[in-house]
């Protein structure tokens, strides 16, 4: 009998022995898997990671138990297994602590949220629980002495505390982060749910110890078959702190709850409780003093964010944000957009510093007269924009002139002198816009529209007109088409020459042809100089232009339909003139054999007024390359005859606002006669442009013009029409020597 008394505790110690050493196999097939599972994925790659090191640290407790359990075993010193039981309770809880860190991660992987108060909320919310269970513990105790030891006790209440949280928290991960449908969050959260109700279970002397140890293993175990389930898409949350901060307070109150409790049982046997009451209160109070820091300096940035630092107004966002308020709400608003005027002026005279200074006061002066309930923003610059609820055309015109002279009366500062304002406005209308889909941009764009008109014009205010707008952004789209056609090498196959036959009055003959460049545009057809020579010369194209036409009409000239060598004028404009490039241009055909007295490059007096002294320079070299010289538009000027002097000119083209008043005005008889002799003193060449009618021919033709072009002989052909033209006609063949003039742009 005695024999087998000895043999009962060895055989228990071996059973022990085994069961430490299937949770320590459990537990090291966990580590494995869930290393592995870290090495083979990207995005979560560092929550598993976490959760690895989790059950790494358990095992490593697990180990140390075995161990010493087995050397207790092996030397029947049973005190062993007390530092045993104390490193595998260690383990746990830093294993508690490495889950919880894990789960934080895949919180920030699938919010983008990283709260530094993470840590202290956990730490607290902790104490709150092992609080809440010593409480209990002490509670149930009714004043009598734990049965279990109090190393044993409260290693257990800690374990359960710890693991409490990590519920909490993955339940609030599942939420916060969209995972509620991932099956590997429940995996976990089942498994945590199962080791608390253990520990719990222990720590109320329900389980054996024993029990603990295996619900550890086992979870272990759930974590590493969790990351082996497949993982459904979710969709990334927006990132928000509520639900941490609702978490920080439940913590405050309960652990103040704690403690008022606490003063209801027996003093010995709530210290414990108290003393952990009153560290997550200091450490949730600590929490929440940094949360209202937090929420201070965040209201603060988002005041910062939507003013404007130099003036104190609201700016370009704030002002945005009401605009489409407004604008999705169908209010009758007022867009106002005002620019000062030449305001670059006076940071360029004066300096920034004074401009600033400028900006302020005009920003001051401005939000004297604008209404309560209006919302005044500075965009940007010198730009400033006005919501005003419940304006009309006529009184949102009226508020605008007001606003003009508060602008106004802003000026003199450190001598700036006087300031004016150009102030567009827009207006949601019913009859534009039934429906209400204008939003907030577009009325912005609207006034900033009508601001640009008001400026062009002279205007101090315009409203919105929609046919002005449309007309603008289609000449904005045209000079973005003209851009590309010349950036990607197209011009040759969109540009087109026509011809306009000329006559020599003398003898009847075709004289030549003057060449007017067209614009073959894919969208809008056939288009003439007018409708895009200005956006070509904006555009900084002008000299491609003008290359292309003086290579086109020269090398028709060549091939025309009649014999004799033809003289091909091109007009130049005010940035071909002051071209360097044209010389070199000129030079370039000159070497390609193309003879210069067979070209009149003509120039008009307003580009000659433009820049004198770099305009008479220019013609003089074009001469001395032995080119001809005309000047186009000739008496639309104001110095037709000191011109005549200065110029080396070759020819003089009298404008057709001379020849159609011509038979009606003798006065304008008499400036052509004059102008005709004067010329011919010269020895200049006249010729006439726009005759339409047969009487005007014979006027002309009696004061002794050279030669005549206009729709009278034929309009503008194109080049496969001029030799059927020239077929056609009943005149004599042209003669050598001749002239045939071609006008570019």
């Amino acid at each position: 009998m005695s024999a087998v008394l000895v043999l009962l505790p060895a055989t228990a110690v071996a059973g022990e022995i085994v069961s430490a050493g299937l949770r320590l196999v459990g537990v090291g097939l966990a580590v494995v898997v869930l290393r592995h599972k870290a090495g083979t994925t990207d995005d979560e790659r560092a929550v598993w990671r976490w959760l690895a090191r989790a059950t790494a640290v358990v095992c490593a407790g697990a180990l140390a138990q075995f161990g010493l359990s087995a050397l207790a075993g092996a030397s029947g010193r049973a005190g062993l297994e007390l530092p045993g039981d104390v490193v595998l309770s260690a383990s746990c809880l830093l294993a508690c602590v490495l889950v919880y860190q894990g789960l934080i991660v895949w919180n920030r992987t699938s919010t983008r949220l990283a709260d530094p108060g993470d840590w202290l909320n956990g730490i607290s919310a902790s104490l709150a629980v092992s609080a809440l269970l010593h409480l209990v513990i002490a509670w149930r105790a009714g004043g009598r002495e734990q049965l279990l030891p109090w190393w044993v006790l409260d290693l257990s209440v800690a374990r359960s505390s710890a693991l409490f949280i990590v519920l909490g928290t993955t339940l609030t991960v599942a939420v916060m982060a969209g995972l509620v449908r991932d099956p590997r969050i429940w995996v976990i959260a089942l498994g945590v749910v199962f080791l608390m109700a253990v520990e719990v279970a222990t720590a109320f002397d329900l389980l054996h110890g024993a029990w603990s140890s295996s619900g550890w293993g086992l979870f272990c175990v759930v974590v590493a078959w969790a990351s082996t389930v497949r993982a459904r898409p979710v969709r990334p949350q927006e990132a928000t702190t509520q639900s941490l901060t609702v978490g920080t307070f439940v913590v405050l109150l309960a652990s103040v709850a704690i403690i008022l409790l606490a003063t209801r049982l027996p003093p010995q046997s709530t210290g414990v409780a108290v003393i952990c009451g009153g560290l997550a209160v200091v450490g949730v109070s600590t929490r929440v003093v940094r949360l209202v820091s937090d929420l201070s300096t965040l209201a603060q940035t988002r005041q910062d964010a939507l003013t404007d630092d130099l003036t104190g107004l609201a700016n370009r966002r704030a002002f945005g944000q009401q605009l489409d308020r407004a604008a999705e709400g169908g209010d009758d608003v007022a867009v106002y957009l005002l620019d000062l005027d030449r305001f670059k002026e006076v940071n360029d005279r004066f300096g920034h510093a004074v401009g600033d200074r400028l900006l302020q006061r005009t920003a001051g002066r401005l939000a004297a007269v604008v209404p309560a309930g209006a919302v005044l923003a500075r965009l940007g610059g010198d730009e400033f924009a006005l919501l005003l609820p419940g304006a009309d055309a006529v009184g949102a015109v009226r508020f605008a002139h007001e606003l003009a002279a508060a602008v106004q009366g802003a000026g003199g500062v450190e001598g700036t002198g006087q300031v004016s304002a150009s102030v567009g406005i827009a207006l949601p209308t019913r009859a534009e816009d039934p429906a209400g889909t204008l939003d907030g941009g577009e009325l912005l764009r609207r006034a900033d529209a009508a601001m640009y008109q008001a400026k062009s014009t002279g205007e101090v205010v315009r409203l919105y007109d929609d046919v002005i707008d449309r007309a603008g952004r289609e000449e904005a789209l045209m000079a973005d088409e003209l851009s590309c056609a010349f950036d990607t090498g197209d011009a040759g196959r969109q540009f087109r020459v026509h011809y306009q036959p000329q006559l020599d009055l003398a003898s009847g003959a075709v004289a030549g042809v003057e060449a007017l460049v067209r614009w073959q545009h894919p969208r809008l057809g056939l288009l003439a100089p007018a409708a895009f020579l200005d956006l070509v010369e904006r555009g900084g194209h002008m000299a491609d232009l003008t290359e292309f036409v003086l290579r086109e009409a020269t090398a028709w000239a060549r091939a025309a339909p009649w014999t004799g060598e033809v003289r091909v004028s091109v007009n130049l404009s005010a940035s071909s003139l002051a071209d360097p490039g044209l010389l070199v241009l000129l030079d370039e055909l000159l070497a390609e054999g193309l003879d210069p007295g067979s070209v009149v490059l003509e120039v008009t007096e307003t580009l000659l007024m433009s820049n004198p002294e770099q305009a008479v320079e220019m013609t003089r070299e074009i001469r001395h390359r032995g080119f001809g010289l005309s000047i186009d538009d000739y008496g639309t000027g104001y110095s037709s005859l000191s011109y005549l002097v200065d110029l080396p000119a070759t020819e003089v083209k009298l404008d057709r606002s001379f020849t159609v008043r011509l038979c009606g005005d003798e006065r304008v008889r008499q400036i052509v006669a004059g102008t005709v002799e004067l010329a011919h003193r010269l020895g200049l060449r006249v010729v006439a442009e726009g005759v339409e009618d047969e009487a005007t021919l014979e006027v002309l033709r009696s004061l002794g013009v050279d030669e005549t072009q206009g729709y009278l002989h034929s309009r503008p052909l194109a080049p496969a029409d001029v030799p059927a033209w020239v077929r056609d006609r009943s005149a004599p063949a042209l003669s050598g020597g001749r002239s045939s003039s071609a006008t570019a742009p």
